[in-house]
């Protein structure tokens, strides 16, 4: 019998199967960037995701949105030369489209598939591709999300895109073709052979232009779905794949799996208004002492805060409007500060925010009322609690509410001396000041690596952990770098590394936790400028932030000439 073992093999639970991969395919005339993730259990389809405008990233329904969708799923960035093309040419060149045709079929091939087992989907720009590719290429399954058929003529009003696509000049001839593009595979084919599903909405501002006028050149398709959407919460274009999502999703499966859906003409969505019910629930929602106050975005910067988002009193007065002022309140240490917000335009707030009716809050979102943001200066050091302060004099209204988000986020920034932390979830968002040099652990692992100092810049890089707090992941801390004078105090952020090899020494024996990001450094390994800082002596200090705590270990001293 052999006594040696064998070497370890991959565990195959350990690994996700489902793993989306973010790729390019280079074998046509130009590169095209795309996502994959294979399928789940003997799902065999292949769902293919064309982008809109401004998709995040360049991706469509490439967030939580086709997490439980079981067919394969290649989302494919509509981003050439760093412009859009509707994933068709450049300069009327239409290299592009082979290139991104390429990728589908190779696709397909891989997964041995057929067209009939493909389902093409893309809202606005997407889904002008989505009728385009599967018209002309017999994909069977299209679901299209307020497309544009006159392409031609929608990017010679969009310039930057419409000179790339057609060349500087956009000569009529090169709109007349793009604009012929779609209807043409439809007076050709007329859909037969498809399963088409069209959403839309009236409330579109395209709608007169892009979609009706074509509704007649489906004829011949057997299961062409017209799905159309009247709703308080549609209000114009960008508004009806969020409305439709679940329905859209719905479609999806059903596809994956092999069921085609007979819709056939469908209005969704509900506008019956009782506007005397609607006026009494308001006005009641007024009367009453709520407040809404949601962050949307938050930064820290030279040690004021960055804020913007949306607060405002809810429902409606019966006696008209009236204006509001906002002031944020940090409050904590039994004290409290309060600034003013300046008032901004705020989007879609009867959407987000429908209670029963919906209400257009234009005036409901809120920014920092100085362009360097909220000082913090004078501030002691401590942990702050934020909250909004709404008035409306006119109505006798004066509420505050604590401040919320909706996505949780942890920034922290070293300032001078000072670290300072905003840190939000769903239940509060707090301000955190507190020295940048703390508490020095007999727990430390802490070793300088190597350092140097050139013409005022000064690297340092090494390891620092914690035995006990687990540094497995990046990300599991902050690493800031701290020099201290008589005079003044200067920190600056640090990146961390995987450094295995040199963390394991300093691991005690018995520990058995894992530490492999526990690896400081100075972003780059480039150094950084001491410009600021006067000539003097500075002892210098390596702090680790995480969690609630802040440990810092001493590192030498640097003399600045």
């Amino acid at each position: 019998m052999n006594d040696e073992l064998p070497a370890l093999a991959p565990n195959l639970a350990t690994v996700d199967r489902r793993d989306t991969a973010t790729e390019t395919y280079s074998a046509g005339a130009v590169p095209v960037e795309y996502r994959f993730r294979p399928a789940d259990a003997d799902v065999r389809h292949l769902v293919v995701v064309f982008s809109g405008l401004g998709a995040p990233n360049g991706y469509h329904f490439a967030g939580k949105s086709l997490s439980g969708l079981r067919a394969n799923v290649l989302w494919i960035r509509d981003d050439f030369d760093g412009n859009y093309s509707y994933y068709m040419c450049r300069g009327m060149n239409f290299d592009i489209e082979g290139a991104v045709l390429g990728l589908i079929e190779g696709t397909l091939n891989r997964l041995g598939l057929t067209r009939d087992q493909v389902t093409v989907l893309g809202v606005s720009k997407g889904g002008s591709a989505a009728l385009y590719y599967g018209l002309k290429y017999g994909y069977r399954n299209i679901v299209s999300v307020v497309p544009q058929f006159l392409i031609g003529s929608y990017v010679r009003d969009r310039a930057v895109t419409g000179r790339y696509m057609m060349g500087d000049d956009m000569p009529q001839q090169h709109v007349d073709v793009l604009d012929r593009a779609i209807p043409d595979l439809l007076k050709t084919y007329g859909g037969q052979g498809h399963n088409i599903y069209l959403f839309t909405s009236e409330a579109d501002e395209q709608y007169e232009t892009e979609i009706s006028p074509h509704l007649q050149l489906f004829w011949a398709c057997e299961n062409f779905n017209f799905i159309r959407t009247s709703s308080q919460l549609v209000r114009q274009h960008g508004e009806v794949s969020f409305y439709n999502l679940q329905l859209t999703l719905g479609v999806l499966a059903a596809l994956a799996e092999g069921a085609a859906p007979r819709m056939g003409f469908v209005e969704n969505g509900d506008t019956r208004v009782d506007p005397v019910e609607q006026q009494r629930y308001l006005a009641e929602l007024r009367g009453t002492d709520a407040l809404t106050a949601v962050l949307l975005k938050q930064e820290i910067r030279g040690g004021s805060l960055q804020l913007s988002g949306h607060a405002f009193i809810p429902g409606q007065s019966p006696h008209g409007e009236f204006p509001a002022t906002k002031s944020l309140v940090v409050e904590g240490r039994g004290k409290y500060w309060e600034f003013p917000l300046a008032t901004t335009e705020a989007k879609y707030t009867y959407s987000r925010y429908f209670d029963r009716f919906a209400r257009d809050y234009a005036d409901g979102g809120f920014e920092s009322d100085a362009e360097s943001g909220v000082p913090m200066k004078g501030i002691p050091g401590g942990v702050y609690d934020l909250s909004v302060r709404v008035q409306s004099p006119a109505e006798g209204i004066d509420r505050r509410t604590k401040l919320v988000t909706q996505r949780a986020f942890d920034i922290r920034r070293p300032v001078g001396g000072i670290e300072v932390c905003l840190i939000g979830d769903g239940n509060r968002v707090r301000l955190i000041r507190r020295p940048l040099i703390g508490h020095v652990s007999q727990e430390t692992a802490f070793a300088l690596e190597k350092s140097w100092l050139k013409d005022r810049t000064l690297h340092v890089e090494g390891v620092f952990f914690i035995h006990g707090i687990e540094a497995a992941e990046r990300g599991h801390a902050h690493y800031y770098l701290v020099l201290r004078g008589e005079r003044s105090t200067h920190s600056f952020r640090l990146g961390m590394s995987r450094k295995v090899a040199a963390i394991r020494p300093h691991v005690r024996p018995g520990d058995y936790g894992t530490y492999d990001f526990g690896y400081f450094a100075t972003s780059g390994y480039k150094g950084v400028s001491l410009d600021k800082a006067p000539a003097g002596d500075y002892e210098a200090y390596i702090s680790m932030s995480t969690g609630g705590s802040l440990f810092s270990a001493p590192a030498g001293n640097v003399t600045l000439p």
